[in-house]
Parts: C-alpha cells; structure tokens; sequence
C-alpha cells in the first residue's frame, strides 16, 4: 500500500467524493465512515493495487489537483515510482523477453562473474529460484541490454518523445532512475513533476499493453494513483530518506568565481570509484558527471569536449543534453590521483574552465550543481547471442508500441436498391473507394462523394482484393475461377480457372494468392500478373488445413483462418506460427500490417483481435464496447493506417489504427 493515513483522514471533501463514488457502484461504505477525515475505509481499501473496484475508483480520481503538493511531497511521489514500479516493470519486461533460467547460465562464466559486485553475484544466483524478483534496474540494464532492440538514439542517449520502442522504454527507465537519485537537492517544480508524471504514464501504458496487464493490475493505474493522492508527512518523510539514502549526496567542494558558485556532489557509487583510483586500481573507471544549473548547455559542452586531451585526467564523452542539464561519461585512469583531495583540485578546475565564462556574467548569482556518480557499464557476454537466438529474442519483443492508438473514425450501415437484406462477406479498399463482397454482387462505395454502385454478379461473391487503381479480384466458393473486375467498366474483364472450388484471396508483389480445393484438402495457388496483364499460374503452395476461408499476405508472409486457428506460414509454405484460443471459437476475416503482425475478426468474441509475437499475444482492439457486433470481412490499408470492418448486415466501421 503506497498512502498510509493511519493518523486520521486528511483528505476532507475528497474522501466524501471517494465514499459518494463507492455508494454509485452499489458498494457499501464501511462502518468507520461518519464524514469527512474519520475514514478508515479510505486508508485501509482504497488504495490497494489488489483490489479492482478500487483501481476503477483512483483512475476516475487521477485528474483530481491537489493544490497543496509540496516540494516533498512531489519528491515523494516520484521516489516511489522510481524505486518502486520502475524495477518491476523492469522486472516484468525483460521476463517476458528472456527467462531468468537461461539468463542464470549465460552468466556463469568465470571471467563474467569476476566483474559483478557481491551483491551482482547474489542477484545472479537468485535468478533460477526468485526469477528477477531480487534484480535492480542497474542490474537488468547492465546485462539485458543485448538481447532488445536497440534506442533509435542508441544506448547512452535519452531518448526523444517519438521514440517508443522497448529499448527506448528501458533506457527511459535507466536514466530517469539515475536522474533521479543523482538530484542534489530534494527539489521538484511543479511543471517538471507534471511532465515526468506524463512521461510515467504514457510509458506505463505501452508497457501494460505489452504485457496484457489487467485492468486491475496496471502500472498506468497505480502511477495515476500515486500521482493524484495526498501523502501524509511520515510518509513523505520515509520515502525522502530512502530515496536520498541510494546515493547518499555528500558535498565534497565549493568554489566561487565571477558570481557562480559551483557545488560539487560525490554519490556513494562516484566515491567506490574515488575509493578504486586512489587506492592505485589499474583499470579504468567510468563515471557520470551531471551539471544542472541555468547554463548554456551547448557551449557548455563544447567546452567540456575541448578540455578533453591525452594530458587531461578526466576523458568525457557527451550522454544528453538537456535544458539547465548536461549529462557527461567520465573515464578516469586508474593511478592518476594520490588521494581524495587531488581529485577535488582537479576536478574543481574542469569544472570552472568548463562552466565559469571570463567575460560578464550573464546571470549574477548563479549556483551550479555538479554530481558524480558511478556509471553502470554494460557488459557484453563472452558468447553473445548468435543471429538466430537474437530473431527469436526481437520476436517475443514483437507488438510493443503496436497501434497503441485505436479510435473510431467513421460508422455507417450500407445501404442496397429498395432495401433488400445484405450478406456481406468481405471487403477491401482502393483509391477512395470500398468495395464489399455481397451474395448477389459486389457493393461499391465512394467515399469521395458518399456514392453507392452496385454490380450484380451471377456466382455468391464471398471474397475480394484490391489489384489495382481500378481492378479488383472476386472469389466464389461455388466456383471454379477467379473474376477480375474493372469498376471503370463494372465488367468482368477475364476469369482466371482455378483446380477447385476457391476461397479466399490477397494480391501481393504482383501475385495474387488463391485458397482452392485441392482434393480432399485446401492450398494456394500462387498466379503471376504479368505487365501485358495476363495472369499464368505458377507453383502451389501447401497448406495444413482443410477448412481455409479468409487468407492474406503481405510482407512475405501467408496468414489464413481456419475456424479457431489463426496461421502464419512463409511463402514457401513453412508454417511460422499458429494462434488460438479458447475464446476464440470463430476466426474469420484476416488483414495484416506487413510487418507480421495480423488483425482478425472473431464472430463469436464480436471483436478485432490484434495477433503479434509471433502468435504469442493477442489484445482486443474493438469488441462490443465499441458497439461491434458479429464483424466478418476486414482489411488494414496501411498507407493510410485505416482499418475497414464490416459485417453481414452491411454495418461499416472504420477505424484509425496507429
């Protein structure tokens, strides 16, 4: 439990609205509660993690302003976060990446292990029967680093906003933890601790979605909880001294020049270093320096770079930079200092050429802070991951940050000539225009316009593709042949025989792929379009299921639903991976992204699924709370990341997935 009002409710009107929330959802208040500031109920129920009613209850309070945070108290806040949920996301994450069992016997190499710390050590041997349970952030990122997709901006800068892989989220929880510990001072402005809250949740929200969290278990609700409800003072206090006590600041100098003051901090991991290099180590040390102050970061940092030479003790390299913050590596050979106090001479003297200009000063008065702390170097392992182990690694990372956001852009019911009954079955897109296969023809709708065209077709078209600009390919499971269609014309332009009945079809790389009955059993047969626009078929590919509907392919890559099972197989007709789920009894219309993730439509779930990982995740991006109902044909037009679903009765979604 994160809120301990154990000494008497403190929260006046907010604890009557809590007790008003609870008394809406028909749940009963306790016995305790007699107004405002008498409720124990508040302390001991409401903000548990475990129960789910109460997490609805926080996420409908996070938007609640407290207008009397304190400084401690917005410390407070984000010492929790970081101490708190970081390392169990962190935790949580990489599990879902790499099993601390095989993580446990990559790191019994002698020479490995030589490099960790006693408690590194403990950290490792607890792996195989506490899994990450025992792990820190410093740790899993020390190690882990190698088997997940790299930062856009790679391993030693914060990442940009735009920046959401899960490299990215990790190395935001990296630094963001050591950003924290490293402050000086327990002080957090207002719009700072706003934007990092921000930041908390949005990364929460990718990472619950990852790992399928359940609504009443999410990070993003417990981060909210903590952000929006009051501390009490022994609180605040506890988690200050607990925060303060990782690194443990000690100022270790002073100076003044020219109207700046400069404060220089040494954490308890830069003074294991300090200790290391005075004591005549022979290797060398890596540190973090961090400069905070009203500086002009760029200049700043050209300075520290230009004072970087063979003669210099102190060798850095630029890891961020960002307003009134840069955030330096710092080598330091081992040797180079007698004692404690050449270091702070020294140091005192990079950090006046480096920051103190022999001009005016442009800001009278100034204090600038500067910190050393130690820096976590990431190892790499002796035997590191072959590319085959580093594909079924990038694989289980697959579906992060995967169209996060869903929303409904348009619905509308199709409409056919004096309001005959519709059977729709599938559907596609091209140009401006949507094509939707119904039982006695094909239903063209122009979005340009809000035009409807209807081309009636002897054979019960049941599926489609877009082949280009103004061709469309139509199957009939009654029949032995493809149509392909002109909507210039509304004609059939050619038909193309087939060896049996045929199902389901998807035009990729100037191919177009067709389920058949092949004897007893379903394949597809692959037919080139040729540039005089001749179709000629070429090989077949085998498939393992006799019940194929819907296929598609895209991205070199054959998906097909075959009642509960969803399957991925490569063009050569290697199954890559199945989906299924007890569920799911009834998959039927299937898209993909092209990048071998697939969007499904599930007739008896009344829902979207969305299938990523290699078949091993599975989220509902719409279902009956989006007021869908019964979805069959569906198709993702990736240029426009628009996703088109429609059912039987001619109802009509469209959705914006990015």
């Amino acid at each position: 439990m994160y809120f301990n009002t154990r000494n008497g409710c403190k929260n006046g009107d907010r604890c009557k609205f809590v007790h008003q929330k609870i008394d809406f959802l028909g749940r009963s208040k306790c016995r305790n509660y007699r107004g405002p500031g008498t409720c124990k109920y508040y302390d001991n129920c409401f903000f548990r993690h475990e129960e789910s009613e109460t997490d609805i209850l926080a996420t409908q309070l996070q938007n609640l302003v407290i207008s009397d945070i304190t400084n401690d108290e917005r410390y407070a806040k984000e010492a929790v976060v970081v101490m708190d949920i970081f390392p169990k996301m962190t935790r949580d994450l990489v599990h879902d990446i790499i099993h601390p069992t095989d993580l446990f016997h990559m790191l019994q190499n002698i020479s490995i292990r030589n490099t960790f710390s006693q408690k590194e050590k403990e950290m490792v041997d607890s792996l195989v029967s506490n899994g990450y349970n025992e792990c820190d952030v410093d740790f899993i990122y020390k190690i882990v680093w190698q088997y997940l997709p790299k930062p856009r901006r790679g391993w030693q800068t914060f990442p940009e906003n735009s920046d959401l892989s899960i490299g990215d989220d990790l190395q935001r929880i990296y630094l963001r933890s050591k950003l924290f510990y490293s402050r000086p001072r327990v002080e957090i402005l207002g719009e700072e601790f706003t934007a990092w809250f921000k930041e908390f949740k949005d990364m929460a929200k990718r990472i619950d979605i990852f790992l399928q969290k359940q609504a009443d278990e999410t990070y993003l609700c417990k981060i909210s909880n903590i952000e929006s409800n009051k501390f009490d003072e022994s609180y605040i206090e506890t988690c200050i001294k607990k925060a303060r006590n990782i690194e443990d600041m000690q100022v270790s100098s002073t100076c003044r020049r020219n109207e700046t003051s400069i404060n220089l901090y040494i954490g308890r991991s830069g003074r294991t270093c300090l200790d290391r290099i005075t004591k005549g180590g022979s290797g060398v040390e890596m540190m973090n320096l961090i400069v905070t102050g009203k500086i002009k970061e760029k200049e700043v940092a050209e300075k520290f770079l230009k004072a970087t030479s063979r003669e210099n003790p102190f060798q850095t390299e630029i890891e961020d930079i960002q307003p009134n913050r840069i955030v330096l590596v710092m080598k330091v050979e081992g040797k180079a200092f007698q004692s404690k106090e050449q270091f702070y001479e020294e140091m005192l003297k990079f950090l006046i050429n480096g920051l103190i200009s022999e001009g005016e000063n442009e800001f009278p008065n100034l204090v600038i802070d500067t910190v050393i702390i130690g820096f976590v170097d990431r190892i790499t392992l002796e035997n590191p991951p072959i590319p085959k182990e580093l594909v079924k690694y990038a694989q289980r990372a697959e579906g992060y940050n995967l169209f996060l956001s869903i929303s409904l852009n348009r619905k509308f019911e199709l409409k056919f000539q004096d309001d005959e009954y519709l059977d729709i079955w599938d559907c596609t897109i091209l140009n401006k225009k949507m094509v939707f296969a119904d039982s006695k023809g094909l239903l063209i709708y122009d979005t340009t316009n809000d035009a409807t065209n209807y081309i009636p077709l002897s054979e019960k078209p049941r599926y489609v593709t877009a082949i280009a600009n103004d061709t469309i390919a139509v199957s009939s499971e009654w029949a032995w042949d493809i149509k392909i269609i002109s909507l210039k014309t509304n004609h059939v332009s050619r038909t193309i025989k087939t060896s049996g009945c045929c199902y389901g079809i998807s035009f990729y790389d100037n191919k177009l792929y067709a389920a058949f009955k092949n004897g007893s059993k379903v394949d597809v047969q692959v037919i080139d379009r040729e540039s005089n626009n001749e179709y000629q078929k070429r090989n077949v590919v085998p498939i393992v299921s006799d019940s194929v509907r819907y296929i598609t392919v895209n991205g070199d890559k054959l998906f097909y639903t075959a009642e509960s099972i969803l399957y991925c197989f490569d063009l050569n007709g290697k199954i890559q991976w199945q989906f299924s789920d007890d569920k799911y009894s009834c998959l039927l219309g299937v898209t993909s992204d092209g990048k071998g993730n697939a969007f499904v439509s599930c007739l008896n779930a009344h829902a979207i699924l969305l299938v990523s990982g290699g078949g091993k995740k599975c989220r509902e991006i719409l279902n009956r709370s989006s007021a869908l109902t019964f979805p069959r044909g569906i198709h993702f037009a990736k240029d426009d990341n628009l996703l088109l679903i429609c059912n039987k009765t001619g109802k009509v979604s469209m959705v914006d997935a990015r």
